[in-house]
């Protein structure tokens, strides 16, 4: 019988999906992640045709190790993800296997953990938590701006989005209803490369969202922005964007949130400009070196920083959903195969 390695505890309803289409699920019944040496095992059975990945844990790496692993037979490999930076796609391709991931099904979600990332960092709610759990709120003095942030209604604002794509554009929906209506917002974004029909791209934008959508290059959203949103793939070309240069362009009461991929920001970069007051604040859901980050990391000891463990996608309902497409590209591949 024809087997499907999956290395976590995708649910009943998911597993439910391949073993009901005759295929042996091997699941990893725990939330733990796997040992390696388990994973490899498997991938070297020839009745295992294809696998069902994590992102972010060594033991679901797409390497060279893993590849040389799998046995001939392998078909797919289909990662619980958005992204896929964690696999080599030119190196299982060029074995045959097909790569699949989850897009779209987690856009609401992420849009969701994003919108309150910046609301959560303009005002301050992380410094507050902490004030409270320290004790320090009987010791802190009544006056009109203590504890005071900037203003997603603020008039004018500018809002930069570093990657435009559709978890971008479910974010804005959702910061536009904290707009100033009556002095709208103007958006910037960056995408890979300007379009012979640019303008006509930024004229459906600005019909589409109701404000004025334009694309600019990093530099000018630096320096323009009071709100930037990273939402880019991660890429060699994209690796560092936010550096220390893009940092000091931004304006000192500006905050970055980041619900992309860490390395997209550079981390000792951030925390320098953080600690010298180069911005205002940052919020992440996604840090260099996830999840090995300890309580002293400086992102997480700044006070002007809200951390979160990578949970943009972590509702019931967006999980069950990635579960399903997870699989169901599993199935796809092998009927289009068969």
């Amino acid at each position: 019988m024809p087997k499907i390695l999956v290395t976590r505890n995708v649910g009943p309803d998911a597993s439910s999906i391949l073993s009901s289409c005759g295929l042996e699920v091997i699941i990893n019944p725990s939330d733990a992640e796997p040992k390696r040496e388990w994973v490899l095992q498997h991938l070297a059975d020839p009745e295992v045709l294809a696998a069902c990945i994590m992102h972010s844990q060594g033991s679901d790496k797409v390497d060279k190790e893993f590849l040389d692993a799998c046995n001939p037979n392998l078909k797919v490999i289909s990662t619980f993800s958005v992204g896929y930076d964690h696999i080599d796609v030119k190196a299982a391709n060029a074995k045959g296997i097909k790569v699949g991931h989850t897009p779209g099904v987690l856009s609401d979600a992420v849009a969701d953990i994003t919108a309150m990332l910046v609301l959560m960092t303009m005002r301050r709610v992380e410094e507050g938590i902490q004030l409270i759990k320290s004790g320090g709120w009987p010791l802190l003095p009544w006056a009109p701006f203590v504890m005071c942030g900037p203003s997603i209604g603020s008039p004018n604002l500018t809002i930069g989005f570093l990657g435009f794509g559709r978890i971008s554009h479910e974010t804005l929906k959702r910061l536009l209803a904290f707009t100033n209506t009556s002095a709208p917002p103007s958006v910037l974004y960056l995408s890979s490369r300007r379009r012979e029909n640019q303008d006509d791209i930024d004229a459906d934008f600005s019909k589409q969202f109701g404000v004025s959508v334009r694309r600019a290059e990093k530099e000018e959203i630096a320096k323009q922005s009071d709100v930037v949103i990273v939402l880019c793939d991660l890429n060699p070309s994209t690796k560092d964007l936010v550096n220390k240069e893009f940092l000091k362009t931004m304006k000192k009461t500006a905050v970055l949130v980041n619900c992309a991929r860490g390395p997209v920001v550079n981390s000792e970069d951030l925390a320098e400009a953080l600690e010298q007051g180069e911005i205002f604040g940052a919020g992440l859901d996604v840090i260099t070196g996830e999840p090995n980050i300890s309580p002293d990391h400086p992102l997480v000891k700044a006070k002007n920083c809200v951390v979160i463990p990578h949970m943009g996608s972590g509702d019931v309902d967006t999980r069950k959903k990635m579960a399903e497409l997870c699989e169901w590209l599993v199935l796809i591949v092998f009927t289009s195969c068969s």
